[in-house]
């Protein structure tokens, strides 16, 4: 990991300084840039049928973020899991939640096409990290409420479209991660 970041750096402190800064500002550019790279953005790793969401490397080093994007395009009623790499860090895990917002026009809609959460709001029926949940046959333990907050059966997408899924890990440390994706 340090030789892959060493590279990285050294490499975009190179383009800034092909692109006219000076020595003293490529280095801090290059430092800019290495510290986004070692900073972690969330603690959860999310999955929709199996792909992983991911970030830029490039624009999270430049930037000092990049959106989390699933580049391969999901079902319509894709297979959700999520992951958390450091569960200490989260403490007591009250509630696990997940929004679903399909894009309209430039950006995402406001209201969620799909909201999603345990039926009883006991902390032992939340969404378990590392299992596998098929939003196209939930269960009886989870609502999922459509755009008009009526309760449905499945999760349903329209094919073709972006969306951008809002999942939230409600605890003594509390997380919110967004997830880019389009479904074929």
């Amino acid at each position: 990991m340090a030789r892959w970041l060493f590279g990285w750096t050294v490499g975009l402190v190179g383009v800034a300084l092909v692109a006219g800064c000076s020595a003293g500002g490529g280095a801090s550019t290059g430092f800019n840039i290495g510290k986004n790279l070692l900073r972690k953005d969330s603690n959860l790793r999310i999955f929709l049928d199996g792909e992983q969401a991911k970030q830029s490397t490039l624009k999270k080093g430049l930037k000092g973020y990049a959106p989390f994007v699933i580049k391969k395009e999901a079902s319509t009623s894709p297979v959700f899991r999520y992951e958390i790499i450091d569960p200490k860090k989260f403490g007591f895990i009250k509630s696990v939640s997940m929004q679903v917002h399909q894009k309209f026009e430039a950006d995402f809609s406001d209201i969620p096409d799909y909201v999603i959460v345990s039926r009883q709001q006991d902390d032992q029926l939340q969404m378990k990290p590392g299992i596998d949940y098929d939003l196209g046959n939930l269960g009886g333990g989870f609502k999922i409420l459509d755009k008009k907050d009526h309760e449905v059966d499945k999760v349903q997408f329209v094919p073709g479209v972006e969306y951008l899924l809002v999942f939230t890990v409600q605890a003594d440390k509390s997380e919110t991660v967004q997830v880019y994706f389009r479904t074929r």
